[in-house]
């Protein structure tokens, strides 16, 4: 009588497990878009990243680090960002692949993402956070520095900036 009882109480089991994942798969969901932020805000938003950036001056570097214990160059561009509401991916080659606009160092504005990539190179090696005329703020092998641009490592490379817009 243990065999009979078995097999249909099995499949009753894997049938109520099934049904409702599938009933709530078909079930149509709502798509939240978020409204662009206008000129001035984004623009307020940036110096917040900016300042935030400069504050975290003198955090140890962490190799895969993403949080105030230590951090590596993108972990470091990402939190910043993800405090100030802005998404940005995990890696500097993923960073600099996303959609964002593209601006000459002339236009740079606090809280812009700049890129370094050595001459030869097919992708960006590393990112910091532009905070002004010239200077960025970057995760080096021991802490968040501040960077000079004008240093002469930085003339040999190219360096790319990226902005939300």
């Amino acid at each position: 009588m243990k065999p009979y009882y078995a097999i249909p109480l099995t499949a009753l089991l894997v049938t109520a497990s099934v049904s409702p994942v599938v009933a709530y798969a078909a079930t149509p969901t709502k798509v939240e878009t978020k409204k662009p932020l206008s000129e001035k805000a984004l623009a307020k938003k940036k110096l917040a990243i900016a300042k935030l950036a400069t504050s975290l001056i003198g955090t140890p570097y962490k190799e895969g680090g993403t949080t105030t214990k230590g951090f590596d160059a993108s972990g470091f561009t990402q939190y910043v960002y993800q405090k100030s509401g802005l998404m940005l991916e995990r890696t500097v080659a993923k960073q600099a692949l996303m959609p964002l606009k593209t601006v000459k160092l002339k236009k740079a504005m606090p809280g812009d993402l700049l890129f370094v990539q050595a001459k030869k190179a097919k992708t960006p090696n590393f990112v910091g956070i532009y905070t002004s005329k010239n200077t960025f703020v970057a995760v080096t092998t021991k802490k968040v520095e501040a960077q000079d641009l004008t240093w002469s490592y930085y003339t040999k490379q190219d360096i790319l900036i990226k902005s939300y817009q």
